[in-house]
């Protein structure tokens, strides 16, 4: 007589957790209209939505793609961007799907060229930034100036080791922040002050740490003290 050999317990629970597995997904894609934009990472990235939890991952995605990152940016209702064409100065030093921000929610001095996913990054970030201005500062924000994205550079401008993401157009450098009545607030003068000016420089600091790959400041070095270098390249840093 041949006897069957009951199946093993791990066996029996992994395909207990495989079948609810596809039960909870099933789920959420029957019902996936009751999630918020943004929310779900089979969903198309919405910039005139609030980011969510997987903000990261769909900014990396979309920089992955230039086509589809470019039909995103289209659909932004506050942005307006041409199309620069491609350009290589060395094997490290160059860029590719590079936009300019003709038109934005924020005004830029001087106006913005980067990448498509750091373009896409930084609209939403400049919405993010709106109620914290007026929450810190009790005033509207009206423009950043901004000390560069593209420079054929290494990192921190040595002579040797890596090249910066400023290389390829993949960083922005923010110095100081513009408000409707007037007043304007430093990275350099305000950050890691008491006031609103610097609680205001805090959380548009951690605000970019959700959203940029790094995100460097006065904290970090001293070739930062004036400004948060806000960039999409492979290393994830909040400093």
């Amino acid at each position: 007589m041949v006897t069957s050999t009951p199946p093993r317990a791990p066996a029996v629970l992994l395909s207990a957790v495989m079948a609810l597995l596809l039960v909870v997904v099933g789920w959420f894609y029957a019902n996936e209209d009751l999630f918020p934009p943004n929310s779900l990472p089979w969903k198309p990235l919405v910039l005139d939505a609030p980011p969510g939890w997987i903000a990261h991952w769909q900014l990396n995605r979309l920089a992955a793609d230039g086509a589809h990152c470019r039909a995103t940016l289209g659909t932004a209702s506050r942005l307006s961007v041409t199309q620069l064409k491609d350009r290589k100065i060395d094997d490290r030093c160059g860029f590719t799907d590079v936009v300019s921000a003709d038109a934005s929610p924020l005004r830029f001095s001087p106006r913005v060229t980067a990448t498509c996913g750091l373009t896409a990054a930084l609209y939403w970030y400049q919405r993010q930034l709106e109620p914290i201005a007026l929450a810190t500062m009790h005033s509207r924000l009206t423009g950043i100036s901004q000390l560069g994205t593209f420079a054929c550079r290494n990192v921190n401008g040595e002579a040797g080791g890596n090249r910066s993401e400023h290389a390829t157009a993949n960083a922005i450098d923010v110095a100081v922040f513009h408000f409707a009545d007037g007043r304007t607030v430093s990275v350099r003068k305000s950050y890691g002050k008491s006031d609103d000016a610097g609680r205001f420089l805090d959380q548009a600091h951690n605000q970019a740490c959700g959203l940029f790959n790094t995100v460097l400041g006065p904290r970090y070095n001293k070739l930062h003290a004036d400004h948060f270098h806000l960039d999409m390249g492979r290393y994830g840093i909040c400093r």
